[in-house]
Parts: C-alpha cells; structure tokens; sequence
C-alpha cells in the first residue's frame, strides 16, 4: 500500500520504578526526531482534578426497558439537535482521519475531542488508558488544533482497520507497527517519520512527550497524500430518531474505572439535549479550545479480555476487540444489554441486542468504552 512514512527510527524502552510512576511512560513510542518543530498551541492551566468515592453498583438492566424510536433510513453526518458530526452507514466518500490521543494526566485538558464523530476509551499500561477519535474530513475545520498525539497499539489499530480509516499516530507497540507495516486497510501517518512528521508541531508550553499537536488543515494535506479505500459503504452506524423528549428520563448517570476506583470516569445525562456530559474523576471533562464539557448521544460500555504480553519489558496489555462480549448502550436516557461485534479484523465494531438485530444508535457522538470487566460499570 502507499504509506506516508519512511523507515523507521530506533526506540530505547524507558523503564520505571514502580507503578505509578509508570503512568509518565511514552507506551512505546520511539524517540521524537529532531525535524518536528516547535509551535505554541497554547494550553490553559489544567485545574486539579478531585476524586470521588465510587458510586454503589445496581442492579443489572433489563433489555426491554427503552422506548422504541424508528430507524431513520437517510445518510446521516450530524446531530439534528446539536449538529455534532455523526458517522452515519454510507456517508463516507473518504477515509475517516482516526487519530491516537494522549490521556495521561499531564495531557489534560486535550484539544480536539469535542470535534470527533467517534471516541474509543481504552487501556494502554499501568491503569493509564489512551484515546482513539475518529473524524468526519468535510466536518472539521482546517484551524482545529488536535492533540497531544500518542502512540498506537495493536488493538487500537484492529478497530482503525475496520474503519478503513487513515490512522494517525506517533510510533507504537512492536505488534501494532507490524501490522501497520502489513495491512492495506488503512493509510499510516506516523508521527516519528520523516515523511509523517511534517503534519505535526510540539507545543513548547508541555513538556514532551504530552506536547505533540497537528490540526485539521495538516491531517487533510496528508490525507490528500493516503491511499484511498473502495470499502467505505458499510462504514458507520446504523440511526434512529432521537426519542421525544416528552418520552425521555429526568435524570441518569454512568461511573466507570479500569484498575483504580479513584482515576474514574464517567457520563451524566441531560434530557433537554439527549445528551451525557462527561465526568473525569467526578468533575466536568473540558475540551482546552472550547472550554466546554465532552458530550456524548452514545456512550457504550464494553467487556474487552486483556492480559499482559508476555516478556513485554514495558508492561503493555493485549486486548482480545475481534470476537464478541457482553456490552451496555446508553442513549435517550436508558440503558440497553447488548453484545458487541467483530468477527474479522477488517469488520467494523458493531452491537447487536437479544434477539440478534443490529441496534441502530442515537445521530451523534458516539463515545467507546473497552473495561476489562463490565464490573468495573455502575449506573444510578
């Protein structure tokens, strides 16, 4: 395939001495080249984050408590309330540019996620998880700034492939360069590449390696550039029509960790928009450019198996995302039991409710979520 990369630079694994000072580790990713330059995307002083106590579990959910709503069978691209891009079934005549985030502490506020059609939420290392936002081309504006980019894992880059999205990183896991290396599926924009390492600026106001920024205009030149994909028509999801409000719940949220209670996340809903606001740590999770809060019209909570890759001298996890588990939708307020999809790496996730039928989504955001048990998920 054409790929935007030339070969690639050694990477020096950086050890650390124990467990919570391993959640400042690079993942992976090799040493930034001297060529990226340096360009000042200012970010706001990030307030301190305050923990909260868990939520008590609730009982498990019933799959016929939701109203339903008619499948909306036009091409959709936005959210007829809100206008946020929406990654309808068929609306693509191009790639989706799908790009890795940093979501380590000293990443935070991210600029960017606010414009992404979807977001997938899953573990790196050491209870430090990573962001995937996947963007509509003709929905962003050339201006946006996007970052900090990270680096990829194998698992990510299997929910990419399915996509068939250009995926935008900076270096990686052993088994997700490989598969970059081999794959036609996607367009590789690698940061730490020569070639690739032109869409990309470091923000001097962060230190390194939470300081690597590209922007809207920068990510369509190198799309421009991509390999294009002739099996885009079955990329997106199914829509319905959002619920009326009259028909819609006074209140809902959702509270969920991966290894430690107290770095949680979560979603309280809103009626008036249909929406879920995002919580970090039990307070409001702000966009930097905007300074508003991450919405969301579906948020889905999946059970991904993980387990340590064996010898992996940075501790990184494997996590089994093709096959099929038990996940949870929530959308209009209500909580659905399904099971998510992926038979093949070239399928694209999906979710299918008890009787086997593919569960159309709320036009909008879709928000991702990969637990290693859906345990770990409370709801009030």
């Amino acid at each position: 395939m054409t790929r935007i990369k030339d070969p690639r630079m050694s990477r020096r694994a950086v050890l650390f001495a124990g467990s919570m000072l391993l959640l400042a580790a690079c993942g992976g990713a090799a040493a930034t080249p001297t060529s990226v330059p340096t360009a000042t995307v200012a970010p706001a002083a990030t307030a301190a984050a305050v923990a909260t106590s868990a939520p008590t579990a609730t009982s498990a959910p019933t799959a016929t408590s939701a109203p339903t709503a008619t499948p909306v069978p036009a091409v959709i691209t936005a959210d007829p309330i809100s206008g946020a891009p929406a990654l309808g079934r068929g609306s693509l005549t191009t790639r989706p540019i799908v790009v890795m985030f940093d979501n380590h502490p000293n990443a935070y506020p991210q600029t960017g996620l606010d414009q992404a059609a979807i977001v997938f939420e899953a573990l790196a290392e050491f209870g430090l998880t990573r962001f995937m936002a996947v963007y509509l081309p003709d929905a962003l504006p050339d201006a946006q700034v996007i970052g900090p980019v990270r680096s990829s894992r194998l698992y990510f880059v299997q929910w990419a492939i399915g996509l068939q999205g250009m995926y935008v990183h900076a270096g990686g896991s052993p088994q997700a360069l490989e598969t970059l290396a081999s794959t036609t599926e996607v367009a590789d924009v690698d940061a730490l590449m020569a070639v690739g390492g032109a869409y990309f600026t470091r923000n001097a106001e962060r230190e390194a390696p939470h300081n690597l920024y590209t922007t809207g205009e920068a990510l369509k030149r190198a799309l421009a550039a991509a390999t294009t994909s002739d099996a885009l028509a079955d990329v997106g999801f199914r829509f319905k029509a959002d619920v009326a409000e009259a028909d819609r719940p006074a209140a809902q949220r959702i509270d969920y960790f991966f290894l430690y209670r107290e770095d949680s996340a979560g979603w309280v809903y809103e009626p008036a928009t249909n929406s879920y606001g995002r919580l970090r740590r039990g307070e409001p999770a702000l966009d930097l450019g905007t300074g508003q809060q991450l919405r969301a019209k579906n948020v889905v909570v999946m059970e991904v198996f993980e387990q340590p890759i064996p010898g992996d001298e940075k501790g990184r996890i494997e996590q089994q995302v093709i096959g099929e588990g038990r996940a949870r939708v929530f959308m209009d307020g209500v909580e659905r039991e399904v099971t998510w999809r992926k038979p093949d790496a070239t399928s694209q996730l999906a979710f299918f409710d008890p009787n086997g039928e593919e569960v159309a989504l709320n036009p909008g955001v879709t928000w991702l979520v990969a637990l290693p048990a859906i345990e770990n998920l409370t709801v009030q």
